[in-house]
């Protein structure tokens, strides 16, 4: 197989605080593989402001080059037209990246990589490239496009031009693998395998801990008269939520005693609080958007072997023989209690088993075979 190298569109203008973070990195641990990271298009004129306010951009990183990516009129007034979106969108972040391809992947053979479909508007020409569905983005309300009468067909454009299409929910993969005959393909998501423990033998100790745990972020898709509920049931216990928050839900939880806001928190500082649960909650409301969710979570607190309770949601075949599910706040809490009592070293040994067969790296030595295989074609 002849040198692979990647440019990463981002959706998140910080590589630090991207939640595919550490999946770009599995990436670059590859071999020889090297790759450029752009930030989301901002406009020439911002980005001359940011260069005389001599603010600083993020350092590269081993095989990593973090780029600003720039266009010529703002996206809005691109999407008005074909010609404004090719002369002052399309045109401009073509030559960016034929300048770095020359001059830091030193190949042609290159492949791009993106995650939303809007970005497929600006980005289709850049072939081969592969596309990342990671959540049911039609019915995402803070996802503006989604209402977009360009929706549809942007998407079935985008998934059936790729190279390869990667779905992280198997419900969506169900949903869209008719729209390509090959290349199409369930891909859950993973953790940092620096996530699992080494030290094994405190990890089967039985925790003491009264610790009920939840790491995401509390948005308008986390069940807060849920969370209110736990607490009660469960006064004897600290109910720890760990990730960034609204003024809404901090109001919402203020009153309960038992319930801790940690805020956000650096991935590598998640190992020391998971430790510490006795158990992993996914608390999500019922709505359209949550049943395509396929947490992350849950293998994050398999790291720890730790029981899980979540509200039925699209979760991985594998780990639901591990956990609770739930379809009413009665059977959450119901199952949180059944889960405690029923927990064994075993099970926790079975959990940890299937955190380690679900890093990135597991991810992306499935998708370097794949590429390896269609060169071969």
């Amino acid at each position: 197989m002849s040198i692979l190298n990647f440019i990463f569109f981002s959706i998140a203008s910080d590589f630090k605080s991207f939640h595919r973070k550490r999946e770009i990195e599995a990436v670059i641990k590859v071999g020889d593989v090297k790759a450029v990271y752009y930030k989301p298009p901002e406009s020439f004129l911002k980005g001359l402001r940011r260069i005389f306010s001599f603010r600083k951009d993020e350092q590269e990183f081993d095989n990593l080059k973090i780029l600003n990516l720039y266009v010529l009129i703002p996206m809005t007034w691109a999407l008005k037209s074909k010609a404004l979106m090719y002369l002052f969108v399309e045109l401009p972040i073509k030559l960016q990246v034929s300048y770095a391809r020359r001059n830091y992947l030193n190949t042609k053979d290159v492949i791009s990589w993106f995650y939303k479909p809007n970005q497929y508007l600006y980005l289709k020409n850049l072939k081969p490239y592969i596309y990342l569905h990671y959540d049911n983005y039609k019915d995402d309300i803070s996802y503006k496009f989604s209402s977009s009468a360009q929706f549809d067909k942007t998407l079935i454009d985008c998934i059936s031009n790729s190279l390869f299409t990667l779905i992280s929910s198997s419900k969506l993969y169900e949903a869209y693998k008719t729209i390509k005959s090959n290349g199409i393909y369930y891909y859950p998501n993973a953790i940092s395998r620096e996530l699992i423990p080494s030290d094994v033998d405190k990890l089967n100790k039985q925790n003491e801990n009264k610790v009920i745990g939840f790491i995401g972020q509390l948005d308008n898709s986390f069940d807060v008269e849920l969370v209110k509920k736990i607490s009660k049931a469960f006064k004897g216990y600290s109910i720890r939520l760990i990730g960034g928050y609204s003024e809404v839900v901090f109001e919402a939880l203020d009153g309960c005693e038992n319930i801790e806001l940690l805020g956000y928190m650096k991935y590598e500082l998640l190992g020391e609080e998971i430790k510490n649960f006795s158990i992993g909650i996914c608390p999500y409301k019922d709505n359209s958007f949550n049943k395509f969710r396929n947490p992350l979570k849950i293998t994050e607190y398999y790291s720890y072997g730790l029981p899980v309770v979540s509200v039925n949601c699209d979760i991985d075949d594998k780990a639901k023989e591990f956990m609770g599910i739930a379809n009413t706040h009665d059977e959450f809490i119901k199952s949180i209690k059944a889960q405690l009592a029923e927990n064994t070293l075993s099970k926790n040994i079975q959990r940890r088993k299937y955190a380690e067969k679900n890093c990135w790296d597991n991810r992306i030595s499935f998708l370097m075979n794949k590429i390896s295989d269609n060169k071969t074609q």
